[in-house]
């Protein structure tokens, strides 16, 4: 505890607090803090109502740093965690996150306006004119539902005006060439009618050399369109009309080889050379992802006398297309792996809402959904295997193809309700019904390409003895989960409200796409596996909500325990498969604050301190050179997860004050932080990352009226080395014969410098 609050008076003492909340400082005649409204309960609440521990950063935040997505948000809020490895993206909050297979539901749960959002390739979205972004930590298994086993994010974008409003923005960012530029038109078609028309575009060169390829990496290029139409002609009845389309591709990974360890750098040599300086120069032989979204939403809202009738229905549509080189060196080993993956879902959620503000207020409603995911992956050994000698030159020219085909059909019943017991106290208490039926089907077929001619019984021999061999399974799920929760609320004074909570989360269980031999195989040592059931969370929470004029201070303290984890177990080769294997707790503390310090000055901050532990994992994969036990694995129990720093947060400071007439200047100075970590889910001590601070700052000169405003940006200002996720480079002991090893790991991104012009109208 003590070093925490030594880090927090120390990052204070440079002044560079960090960016964290959605607080737009009151008008300066007026004075204090503005309130921020969150729908985090499916109404409109200030944020220091809202008895839950939750984050919200505002859409003109997002907007002044030129962030673009939820990973670069996810550095700023304490316990939320979004990192991407070769073959996935995963959003965890308090530890908590769904590992590399999409057969996997999140553990966080995403939603877009009111919509689930719900494959981790989605957390790559462009994030752009957003109204604010929720994070609510902790599981959300009433209004939020199912598969919010350890929290939920909750994107609102913002809605047409009813005067006539555009902006333009362009950035350009001097060390990795970024260039943004979105613009936006607003306002009124006739009377009651309201629309508003968004678009983006963003490229940018990168900040990794790929020797090989002889060009920059990560190369992006992203394109976004949406548009709102508005019915409310203030009669019982509005709707809105949501379209909106993403294309966003990206060329090369931000990763880096490093740590050799014994022979690995004497065995890499000469034609088999590999770099393993941590210097942002790499050499492989590609990666490319391009991902398309479509999506279509209708919300609607009918008055009922006092009451209110919501009607969400949405089309999501999202296709994905990758091509990774996964040895991760300019060695032609496993390029060109081929991952596809093709989702649609439909939904329907009708909810009836009560006025609110009375004795008893409620909420309740049933959710339906519909989907459908077609994935496909072809793992391929390149003919560099031809020349290595038996047994690996029986694995040249040749791959396996990966097919993968599911439906799923979920509906839920939903209900919560408040209490007033007193005056000041209110008793909340609601629950989820939730009953899902899945179906799926896997083929997996060995493929001998043109070049390859070892005799195909050799080819299935050696696939073999890597756990891989043909097959097709194909089976059918059908869970039911009760989900309760109930919440005590206690207004101590006018300003201060004390809170205890309990609430059970469950995620959905499914099929593992990936496993590579049938769970009944008996001639493969290691057999794989299939089916897999549901994990669920029981979270205890306390804290206190404190909000006068001038000041804002929320603390939470939570205990979550989670039993029946999905997680991947390593089969001793090259293969991965998901057992319900793992139980963990995670415990910990969150506070945040805002103050009005003074005219034009706001200060903000927040801290968390997480504990976890696995409580029982006897089947984690070992680490190169740990001595494994019985089985083969060695036991996590006892172990705290990879990247779970024990302490993060920020701090922030933002001045704002007039010059001249009608002209301002506003200074931001802000910073992360956040302990050590292990990078690597195998827990391996070598990829440790060290406690940091990543400084930012931003000086902006505008009109006091917001007509225009041109901006200097800089975030990572100390050119902080942050090592994000890791794991161990494959093949490598397998080439080195066990006598040598090296990393490789996900780099965030180092020192920027930006200049932002934006014009309103």
């Amino acid at each position: 505890m003590k070093t925490g609050f030594a880090m927090l008076f120390a990052a204070t003492a440079l002044t560079a607090p960090g960016l964290a909340f959605a607080q737009d400082t009151a008008p300066q005649d007026q004075g204090g803090l503005e309130e921020i409204i969150v729908t985090a309960q499916k109404r409109a609440e200030g944020l220091s109502d809202v008895p839950i521990s939750i984050s919200a950063v505002s859409g003109k935040q997002v907007e002044a740093y030129g962030q673009t997505n939820l990973e670069q948000i996810s550095s700023s809020v304490p316990n939320l965690k979004i990192t991407q490895t070769a073959i996935a993206n995963r959003i965890a909050i308090r530890g908590i996150a769904s590992g590399d297979n999409k057969g996997f539901e999140q553990s966080v749960a995403m939603f877009v306006d009111g919509v689930y959002y719900g494959r981790d390739q989605l957390s790559r979205l462009p994030l752009v004119d957003m109204e604010r972004v929720e994070v609510l930590r902790g599981p959300q298994p009433t209004l939020f539902g199912k598969n919010a086993i350890a929290g939920a994010v909750n994107i609102t974008t913002r809605s047409p005006t009813d005067e006539f409003e555009g902006s333009v923005s362009g950035l350009y960012e001097f060390n990795h060439k970024e260039f943004q530029l979105h613009g936006v038109l607003s306002g009124p078609l006739t009377e009651g009618v309201e629309a508003r028309v968004v678009g983006y575009y963003r490229t940018m060169d990168g900040y990794f050399y790929n020797q090989k390829l002889d060009r920059n990496e990560p190369n992006v290029d992203e394109y976004y369109a949406r548009g709102k139409l508005e019915f409310d002609r203030g009669g019982p009845f509005a709707a809105e009309l949501k379209l909106e389309y993403a294309d966003f591709t990206m060329k090369g990974q931000p990763r880096d080889v490093f740590g050799a360890v014994g022979n690995y750098n004497t065995v890499f040599q000469g034609p088999f050379f590999v770099s393993t300086d941590p210097d942002y120069i790499r050499e492989d032989n590609g990666y490319e992802s391009r991902n398309k979204v479509f999506g279509a939403t209708l919300n609607a809202d009918l008055e009922l006398g006092d009451h209110t009738l919501t009607s969400v229905t949405a089309l999501l549509d999202y296709k994905t297309r990758e091509i990774v080189d996964v040895d991760f060196s300019g060695i032609s080993f496993l390029d060109g792996t081929n991952l596809r993956e093709d989702y649609r879902q439909f939904s329907q959620e009708l909810r009836l809402a009560s006025p609110g503000g009375e004795a008893f207020n409620y909420i309740g409603g049933v959710y339906y959904q519909h989907a459908k995911l077609d994935v496909q992956d072809f793992t391929l050994f390149n003919p560099t295997f031809l020349a290595l000698g038996a047994p690996f030159n029986a694995l040249g020219d040749t791959r396996n193809d990966r097919d993968y085909e599911q439906t799923s059909d979920l509906i839920s019943v939903f209900a919560q309700g408040e209490l007033s017991l007193t005056d000041q106290l209110r008793v909340t208490a609601g629950a989820r019904f939730n009953h899902e039926k899945k179906t799926g089907s896997r083929t997996l077929a060995v493929v001998q390409g043109p070049l390859s001619v070892a005799p195909a019984p050799v080819v299935a021999a050696v696939f073999r003895a890597l756990n891989i061999e043909s097959h097709s399974i194909s089976g059918k799920l059908s869970e039911d989960s009760f989900n309760p929760m109930v919440n005590v609320q206690f207004d101590a004074t006018d300003d201060l409200m004390l809170y205890a909570s309990y609430a059970r989360g469950t995620k959905a269980g499914g099929f593992d796409i990936r496993s590579n031999s049938l769970p009944t195989s008996t001639t493969v040592a290691r057999p794989g596996a299939f089916m897999f059931e549901d994990e669920s969370a029981d979270n205890f929470e306390a804290g206190l909500k404190y909000k006068s004029r001038n000041v804002a201070f929320n603390l939470s303290f939570y205990r979550t325990k989670y039993k029946d984890l999905q997680v991947n177990i390593f089969d001793g080769t090259l293969n991965f498969n998901v057992r319900n294997a793992a139980a963990a707790r995670t415990q910990g503390i969150e506070a945040d604050f805002r103050a009005a310090v003074a005219p034009g000055l706001t200060l903000s901050g927040a801290i968390a301190y997480l504990d976890f532990e696995f409580t029982n994992f006897t089947n984690g994969q070992c680490f190169y050179q740990q001595a494994p036990g019985p089985g083969g694995f060695c036991d996590y129990t006892g172990k705290r997860n990879a990247l779970t720093p024990k302490w993060s947060g920020n701090l922030n400071v933002d001045y704002t004050t007039p010059i001249g007439g009608d002209m301002k200047i506003a200074v931001n100075l802000n910073a992360d932080f956040s302990s050590s970590y292990i990078a690597a889910a195998n827990l391996d001590p070598r990829t440790h990352q060290d406690g940091y601070a990543k400084l930012g700052a931003r000086l902006a000169l505008g009109q006091i009226d917001g007509r225009w405003e041109v901006a200097l940006i800089g975030r990572n200002l100390t050119n902080q080395r942050i090592l994000q996720t890791a794991s161990a480079m494959p093949l490598a002991t397998t080439i080195t014969g066990g006598a040598g090893n090296a990393y490789n790991g996900i780099v965030d991104r180092p020192r920027t410098i930006a200049v932002q012009l934006t014009g309103r109208f």
